[in-house]
């Protein structure tokens, strides 16, 4: 099974950063940290085989996220937003292809009107990249550029507790003529996936808890 993100270490240091930025931007004490673990279903993802020209898919699976948030002020907050599916590519030849898609945006969120509780929509989005890896067999790891679009609802639990569910929309683009998961070894460069498509589209539903302090 493959490793998170190798670069996650340094992504959540800026994470920290990009919080501490913010906090002091604010200039007083009102800011509020967030943190939300989210478990969810992830769908979607199409390609074409150059090979043979058959759509190959990646299989609709649970998916797991983490969310840092800072709000500085009322109904807008900075967020730094990851999550990880382990799924595979079906259709493709010879056979179906273990991988892992991972996403890692940094954006914020929006709320949609000032309504009093029990409901709150919001508005969220981001932009990142988006890491493709075979869990499996040797290959290389891409990272791609990708952004997100979330709609979501928040429902106070307690003072420092609230329900959240939300659905995001991601978009990663790729090359014409994109080729995944390649290794070199002494015949040349052996790639298990050769795809023509320029972006790769999934959907996200996704429910968590946010605490806050």
């Amino acid at each position: 099974m493959r490793k998170p993100w190798k670069g996650l270490h340094p992504a959540a240091a800026l994470a920290a950063s990009l919080l501490s930025a913010a906090a002091w931007a604010d200039g007083d004490d009102s800011i509020t940290y967030g943190v939300t673990p989210w478990v969810g279903y992830r769908f979607g993802g199409h390609l074409e085989d150059s090979a043979s020209g058959e759509s190959v898919r990646l299989e609709a699976r649970t998916s797991f996220a983490l969310a840092l948030s800072a709000r500085t002020e009322p109904g807008r907050e900075y967020e730094v937003f990851y999550s990880r599916q382990s799924t595979r590519f079906e259709g493709s030849r010879p056979g179906p292809i273990d991988a892992v898609v991972e996403y890692l945006h940094i954006g914020g969120t929006l709320d949609l009107t000032d309504a009093t509780p029990p409901f709150r929509p919001y508005l969220a989005g981001g932009l990142g990249l988006t890491r493709l890896a075979p869990d499996g067999p040797p290959g290389r790891e891409d990272d791609r550029f990708s952004l997100s679009l979330a709609l979501g609802m928040r429902l106070p639990l307690t003072p420092h507790l609230l329900a959240r569910l939300e659905g995001r929309g991601f978009v990663t683009f790729l090359d014409t003529g994109t080729s995944l998961f390649c290794r070199s070894d002494q015949g040349g460069a052996l790639c298990q996936l050769r795809a023509q498509g320029s972006t790769l589209v999934q959907g996200q539903v996704l429910a968590g808890v946010t605490l806050e302090f």
